[in-house]
């Protein structure tokens, strides 16, 4: 398939639509990302204060 520069509609609608559903994509992994941040730090949290109390 070579590159015309020129999109059909068909091609333009999916374009459009992976787009999308990058965007979603992306945020969904930005939300994964902080809940793992947010695991990472409470665990750590847990384990200095368990030691603290030692």
């Amino acid at each position: 398939m070579a590159y015309s520069g020129i999109l059909k509609k068909e091609d333009a609608e999916l374009l459009k639509k992976l787009q999308s559903e990058n965007t979603l994509l992306v945020e969904e992994n930005r939300k994964l990302n902080d809940t793992i941040n947010w695991m990472h730090d409470t665990i750590w949290h847990l384990i200095r204060t368990q030691h603290t109390d030692r």
